[in-house]
């Protein structure tokens, strides 16, 4: 009987350690995805904690072990290409620190 119940902890704990977490943008788009909760599970509103990464995002969670986690997070700030395009123009008309 013991010998059951350590295999079946073991099965289970293993499923649970294995599961994807991703964050869905309202539109669908993958944002973030771990092994690791993106946030704490106990949480009273999981919708609520979610949403704060994300405004109105949802959460899905994979037990399939043939699906692949790796890491991803877009939750930052992204800047434009004009954003970018300036910092680039910025950089080119400082002087070179190095000597």
């Amino acid at each position: 009987m013991k010998l059951i119940l350590a295999l079946l902890a073991f099965v289970f704990s293993t499923a649970a350690s294995s599961a994807c977490y991703m964050i869905f943008a309202p539109t669908n788009e993958l944002v973030w995805r771990g092994m690791s909760p993106p946030v704490r599970m106990d949480s009273p509103s999981l919708q609520d904690e979610i949403r704060k990464i994300v405004p109105n995002g949802h959460l899905v969670i994979s037990n399939e072990a043939s699906t692949s986690c790796p890491a991803l997070d877009l939750t930052a700030p992204r800047k434009t290409m004009r954003q970018r395009a300036e910092e680039m123009k910025n950089d080119q008309g400082k002087p070179s620190s190095s000597m």
